[in-house]
């Protein structure tokens, strides 16, 4: 059908527009929020409410099973709806070889029935992927930009009346590292205490009296004491966030995403062009532009490999994790002294 993955919004687009010759899909990415979403509106496309006993399989994510399974289901005539659902999340089934037979398998689901592979991750170059993509429709759903989150937060709040700010709903994306499924849960939690407080705007204060903490923010502290030179600014900073029992894991996580969003953002140099290009919020683009540009030349590749270098040495045990972050810290913080 076609030679290109689409993404998540093509597919629901279909999905709302009727379109009934679909038969085989694969649904993958690392938004697993808006892939459940997904599923669940292709079992409201094609299952009506009732029928879910008759005409909805699922091949659980821990079934070690084989195409035979697949098989099996894909031969019922649905019962009660013009289509059989048959939802595949077995990573077993994926996983195995794509030989003949599962190719047979593939090739003779029939019209009557529509197979949705939902992987987390699916290897591209495998061949049952690379038969999908061209066979059937393959959807790949990894995290949304920034703006495309702040229109989810705004229209989200929208519905009930609520205002945000787009600072706000930034650092609320901020907080839930742009992950989907979290923003859902703390969007629940702020339209309740709206509900019961009878306010109309969310604000700042209320993102710190009531949601995670803003770990990209402490970050951002930390890299503009790299600027500066000031180590002991930003290990206190490093410190506070220990103290919130904020995961190192985590921490580092965010600095080297930050550390590669400042070298982007060097490159391009314009902060314009760079929320166009990478979907930031322009607030967070300019400051991010306004930080790469306190690092001369090649610093900040040069700190970021160093903090790959850390990792290594982690990896292969000979640091200590905390130590080892903290001597990146004053390292850098050194350097920017010279």
């Amino acid at each position: 059908m076609a030679d290109k993955y689409i993404d998540g919004n093509k597919f629901v687009s279909m999905l709302k527009s009727g379109q009934q010759d679909m038969r085989l899909v694969l649904l993958f990415g690392e938004e697993d929020y808006y892939i459940d979403q997904c599923v669940k509106m292709a079992k409201k496309t094609f299952i009506s409410p009732g029928s879910e006993d008759m005409d909805l399989n699922v091949i659980p994510q821990d079934a070690k099973v084989g195409f035979e399974a697949l098989e099996e289901y894909a031969q019922m005539p649905p019962w009660m709806n013009p289509r059989r659902l048959i939802v595949v999340k077995s990573t077993y089934m994926y996983d195995k070889e794509f030989d003949e037979n599962a190719l047979r398998i593939l090739e003779n689901i029939p019209d009557s029935c529509v197979v949705m592979f939902v992987i987390a991750k699916a290897d591209k170059k495998r061949k049952i992927t690379k038969y999908i993509l061209k066979n059937g429709i393959a959807v790949q759903i990894d995290h949304f930009a920034d703006d495309a989150l702040t229109g989810i937060i705004t229209t989200s709040l929208g519905k009930y009346g609520i205002q945000i700010s787009a600072d706000t709903a930034q650092s609320l994306i901020n907080r839930c590292d742009s992950s989907l499924r979290l923003i859902h849960n703390e969007l629940e939690k702020l339209k309740l205490f709206c509900a019961e407080t009878g306010r109309k705007e969310v604000t700042f204060d209320d993102l710190e009296d009531l949601c995670p903490p803003d770990l990209n923010a402490s970050i951002f502290t930390i890299t503009d004491c790299f600027g500066s030179g000031k180590a002991d600014n930003a290990l206190k900073t490093l410190d506070s966030l220990l103290a919130r029992k904020e995961a190192l894991q985590r921490i580092k996580a965010t600095m080297f995403t930050h550390l590669k969003r400042l070298i982007i953002a060097k490159d391009i140099g314009d902060d314009r062009r760079l929320a166009s290009e990478m979907g930031f919020n322009p607030k967070y683009a300019s400051n991010l532009t306004k930080q790469s540009a306190r690092f001369p030349g090649d610093k900040l590749t040069e700190l970021y490999f160093k903090a790959i270098e850390m990792e290594s040495e982690l990896r292969h045990g000979t640091g200590e994790e905390r130590t080892s972050l903290e001597a990146l810290i004053v390292k850098a913080s050194l350097k920017q002294k010279s």
